[in-house]
């Protein structure tokens, strides 16, 4: 078989770490594969992956260690073996899983502003002994170009200078404060800054009472015409407003009375 690609990585620090191996290209010969991890010259106990045959999980017998790791994977089958070694320091491995449970919300009478939050990996054990920084970006959907911002021990984010009424699209990358490296981006999530309700459009019409009045009102009329050759006009005036006293119903209903006459 050929050398397997190994590659290793500590998500869970200062737990531990984990490798991972595959064929670059897989022959149809089963095979399987040993492992050895060594550490001052000393064997570390390798726990096979209940689930992905081709990983295991290796505990860090201490913490800070300068001197480096020494994976061994060996392919073995039918055609005989293959293996290859990769060797790292600790701090080299480090890689955080990407934040979770982003959000991001408009903030209200605020059109430029949107308030993201986020929680820190939920596979690294000890968040307050060993911290995490992260590294946030956005853009409108509109632009290619995203916007950076750097934050150390903080699990929420104002963005300030939005583009009113754009859509936003934002993602949260994860680091230990000391060593390793960057996760991967978070899912990303969408958010669209503050938008003011429209105001509803109406269409009123004034009309002056004559005789005088000081006070108007909104009128809607109705008007029915039959095909008959005796066909009357019917209006209904519909009094929309309590704009005019109770005293003035009277005048009110003379001037409907006089309208129909007139028709």
């Amino acid at each position: 078989p050929q050398e397997p690609k190994v590659t290793c990585r500590s998500n869970t620090y200062p737990k531990g770490f984990y490798c991972s191996w595959h064929l670059t290209h897989p022959t149809y010969i089963p095979s399987s594969f040993e492992v050895d991890v060594q550490h001052n010259q000393h064997s570390l106990y390798v726990q096979k992956d209940p689930v992905h045959k081709n990983r295991c999980h290796v505990q860090f017998p201490e913490v800070f260690s300068s001197s480096p790791y020494k994976v061994n994977v060996t392919a073995v089958n039918a055609l005989g073996k293959a293996s290859a070694t990769l060797s790292f320091e600790e701090s080299a491995i480090v890689k955080p899983d990407p934040p979770e449970r982003v959000t991001a919300s408009p903030i209200r009478l605020n059109p430029r502003r949107l308030e993201v939050s986020w929680h820190s990996p939920a596979t690294w054990p000890d968040i307050d002994t060993f911290p995490l920084k992260y590294f946030l970006r956005y853009r409108p959907l509109i632009h290619d170009k995203w916007q950076h911002v750097e934050l150390l021990d903080s699990t929420s984010h104002t963005i300030t200078d939005a583009y009113a009424g754009k859509e936003y699209i934002i993602q949260i990358a994860a680091k230990d404060t000391e060593i390793g490296t960057w996760s991967d981006w978070s899912v990303a999530v969408h958010a669209t800054p503050w938008i003011e309700d429209p105001l509803p459009i109406t269409t009123t019409t004034e009309v002056d009472f004559p005789n005088g009045w000081s006070s108007t009102t909104y009128l809607t009329t109705c008007i029915l015409l039959t095909q008959e050759k005796t066909s009357k006009v019917f209006t209904w005036i519909h009094i929309l407003t309590s704009s005019i006293p109770v005293f003035h119903w009277k005048i009110a209903l003379f001037f409907v009375a006089i309208s129909i006459k007139f028709f």
